[in-house]
Formats: structure tokens, C-alpha cells, sequence
């Protein structure tokens, strides 16, 4: 018995290989940091123009990206550079703008651009159809972000087709 108590990991060395676990855990958390939400409905916020974000898919740091049901502000506790990224599919392409803290920062309008989108609206894929655009509205961009700063969605387009074929993700 006494052989079996030695050969096993003392307490101590276990507490360090757990503490430099968290140790690393924190840094690749801080790699890896990313949400995304979801608006599929169509239905803007009581005000007419906001995006309220109904699904949560992804959310690898909570603590940072506080996140409510159905509520059209995502606020980010940390500051520093993020990217965001989104895509709203419609008939036609709206006009969208990202707000921080009431204060619109980017714009992405129905414009001219260097990509043509042919949408026919239904792909059919062996008997299978696929409801709703194809192509859509998108944007990447990198903004830096003061602390607590609170992230909205303003949307100006078509209503939600049917079925829902709107869809955004910040």
C-alpha cells in the first residue's frame, strides 16, 4: 500500500501542473477570443432600424462579449482591436451601419462593387432546394474599441423575405 501512495503525484506537483495549465488556458483564450450572433428573423428592434440579435452560436470568452437574448446591444468589456465581420441576405442589398456607443463608425451600402452577384434567390441541388439569396451584404473590417463599449447594428432594407431569408452575425 505504502508503494501505491509513493508512485502517485503528490498534491503540490499536481497543483502546479493545474496552475500552469490555467496559465496557458488564459493566454490561448486570449488567441482565440471570438462570438458570433445570429438574426434570422427579419423583425427590427421597437425603434424601427436595430438588429436585435436573437442566437448566440459561439462565445469563447462570456466574461468579455455580454450578450442578451433578443437585445440589439453586444457590449465588450476589454479594449483593443477586433474584427468584426457580417453578412445580412436579402432580395436586395440593404444599407448597413456598426455603431459604438450610439455613434456610427462603419457604413456598408448597396453599392457598386468589384463582385457581381448572381442570385437567382433557390438553388436546387438534386431534388433539394435551398430558400433564400445566395449572395448578400458582407463586410470584414477591424475597428479598436474603447473599454465597455457597447456595439449595435443599424439596418435599412428590404423586409425579412419569406421563411425568414434575412440572416446577420457580428
Amino acid at each position: 500500500m505504502h508503494e501505491e501512495v509513493e508512485s502517485k503525484m503528490r498534491r503540490s506537483e499536481f497543483e502546479n501542473a493545474m496552475e500552469g495549465q490555467h496559465k496557458l488556458n488564459s493566454l490561448l483564450q486570449h488567441e482565440n477570443c471570438s462570438a458570433r450572433w445570429l438574426w434570422r428573423s427579419g423583425a427590427l428592434s421597437p425603434n424601427g432600424y436595430a438588429v436585435p440579435w436573437e442566437n448566440q452560436c459561439v462565445n469563447t470568452n462570456p466574461e468579455n462579449f455580454l450578450w442578451e437574448e433578443d437585445k440589439s446591444v453586444i457590449l465588450t468589456v476589454a479594449p483593443g482591436i477586433y474584427e468584426i465581420s457580417l453578412g445580412f441576405f436579402c432580395q436586395k442589398k440593404p444599407t448597413v451601419q456598426v455603431l459604438v456607443n450610439g455613434e456610427t463608425i462603419l457604413t456598408a451600402v448597396n453599392s457598386a462593387s468589384f463582385v457581381i452577384h448572381h442570385s437567382s434567390g433557390k438553388l436546387t441541388n438534386g431534388g433539394r432546394g435551398v430558400n433564400g439569396p445566395l449572395t448578400g451584404l458582407t463586410l470584414i473590417d477591424y475597428v479598436s474599441l474603447p473599454a465597455r463599449a457597447r456595439l449595435s447594428i443599424s439596418y435599412a432594407g428590404p423586409n425579412g423575405g419569406k421563411g425568414g431569408s434575412q440572416s446577420a452575425s457580428l
